[in-house]
């Protein structure tokens, strides 16, 4: 049992979201309730109770269109760290362990939960609420109604071309396996400790190369400049490939290092 068997992967993955159907179950619901109270505050006007019409419809809703696409990768950002949170206890730990099933294929399906499943739950849900907001909506505004789902794919369509479809997919992936690295590694509030590391990370990386550019512009001659070519796309790539790729290599090692006591020497 060393090879990666597609039917044993889809039975973990089965068993898996069974496991997990309370977290998913309160998920679809929490999203479920807070998209369509937002969006009934934005398509009723609650304290005059006025009808509108379908272009003030439309209007409110393109205003709350940015807040929307901030808040659903927000929570992909924060659902990665949730890959083993369900490994708390030593039964489970000890449930885990004694699958019949690889180590690859247990760390993929949880991959798979938190990065596809738990991310199809939370567009169900807003789609749902959007669903239930038009019905609401036609009945307070007297047949009037939009949908929050148009408006938003027709935002994305016209600022998708700002970047290249491979380029957003590097972007997700790589945020993907920091996720994923960062909810193997702490045990504890995993998604409050990752967006914590991110910052950090992200002011020493912003502080090194502002010092060394400090440094570069103050003692040498140097002229510093960015290549925008194929060469440094290139670079570009391959770094943000490897980067992906040793990341979710160290989220697997952390998994099959997972034990039955929490003997770990750092405990966080």
């Amino acid at each position: 049992m060393k090879k990666f068997d597609i039917n044993r992967f889809g039975r973990v993955l089965a068993r898996l979201v069974l496991v997990r159907r309370r977290k998913i179950i309160n998920l679809f619901l929490g999203f479920l309730i807070a998209c369509f109270i937002y969006m009934i505050l934005r398509v009723c006007n609650i304290f005059t109770w006025q009808a509108s019409s379908t272009e003030q419809i439309q209007i409110d809703l393109m205003g709350s269109v940015d807040f929307a696409l901030t808040i659903l990768p927000a929570a992909f950002f924060i659902m990665g760290t949730f890959v083993i949170n369900d490994l708390k206890s030593r039964q489970s730990r000890i449930s885990e362990m004694m699958l019949p099933a690889t180590n690859v294929e247990k760390f993929v399906a949880r991959v798979v939960l938190v990065s596809i499943v738990f991310p199809l739950i939370v567009v169900a849900a807003f789609l749902t609420a959007d669903v239930l907001q038009q019905i609401v909506s036609m009945l307070v505004n007297h047949g009037a109604r939009a949908s929050m789902t148009t408006i938003a794919i027709d935002f994305l369509q016209t600022t998708s071309s700002l970047s290249p479809l491979w380029v957003q997919l590097e972007a997700i992936l790589l945020t993907n396996a920091f996720t994923i690295l960062g909810g193997m590694f702490f045990r504890k509030t995993a998604w409050l400790k990752t967006i914590i590391s991110l910052v950090l990370i992200l002011m020493i990386v912003a502080g090194l190369m502002a010092g060394i550019g400090f440094m570069l512009l103050a003692h040498t001659d140097y002229q510093l400049s960015i290549p925008n070519d194929f060469f440094g796309d290139i670079t570009g790539n391959i770094i943000c490939l490897a980067l992906t790729i040793l990341m979710y290599w160290a989220a697997y090692k952390l998994y099959t290092r997972l034990q039955v006591i929490n003997n770990r020497w750092i405990n966080i």
